[in-house]
């Protein structure tokens, strides 16, 4: 199974199954951008606390480790003697780095600094990143001491009918996304992209086409990575 459909049929267990967060925070999005929930079963479902002290950032598999690390250097934002682990994403075509900051930082000051790296060519998207007490795998294997969520350019909806894409396509439109693909085994599932020239990231836009009424789910590509 390659890495497309496996990541589908995590979300279908997620959406026959998942574990909502019911702890009384509310769900919102942050005034600086930040948003802490996805939709499960037609409610907003929390995701978690924004980190003050990481950010991610992805930048596109054609560039060599070198010049990702070279790059890197250059950013006085970061802790630069942190040791950070450069890893595959979105079935490879990206490389993934959280990075430390030399400092926590607020949320209005983390969506600053994320505008400012998506100016740089080389940044294929950066986000912000979320607490998490769980760092172990898909299969309860420990990672880490530490772990931070976060969440990629790809997003996942199933349509209504795959026999009739008028919605699916317009949404592409207004959006300015991208399709990547439909499932091969889940023909209702839909692979897409946000961009940086998209109406939002990876996160918004899975809630923006949920929000829509369109579509009977969208779900964001969640992932989790150990920090120390």
């Amino acid at each position: 199974m390659n890495v497309k459909n496996y990541i589908l049929l995590i979300l279908m267990g997620m959406t026959l199954v998942g574990c909502s967060n019911n702890d009384g925070t509310e769900h919102n999005q942050d005034p600086c951008g930040f948003i802490n929930f996805k939709y499960y079963n037609g409610s907003q479902d929390l995701l978690g606390e924004m980190s003050n002290d990481y950010i991610l950032i992805a930048v596109d598999s054609i560039y060599p480790n070198h010049e990702i690390e070279d790059f890197i250097s250059t950013l006085n934002t970061f802790d630069q003697n942190y040791n950070y682990l450069i890893h595959k994403a979105e079935n490879y075509k990206f490389k993934e780095i959280p990075l430390k900051l030399k400092a926590s930082k607020s949320c209005e000051e983390i969506s600053k600094i994320i505008s400012d790296l998506n100016q740089d060519p080389i940044i294929s998207y950066a986000h912000f990143t979320l607490k998490t007490n769980n760092c172990t795998n898909l299969i309860w294997e420990p990672i880490g001491d530490l772990c931070i969520d976060s969440y990629g350019s790809s997003f996942y909806v199933k349509v209504l009918n795959e026999n009739d894409l008028t919605d699916l396509n317009q949404m592409i439109a207004k959006t300015n996304t991208e399709l990547v693909g439909q499932n091969q085994f889940m023909e209702r599932w839909f692979e897409l992209r946000a961009t940086k020239n998209s109406k939002g990231d990876g996160l918004a836009m899975a809630n923006f086409f949920y929000e829509s009424g369109l579509f009977e789910h969208s779900e964001p590509g969640i992932s989790k990575y150990p920090v120390q």
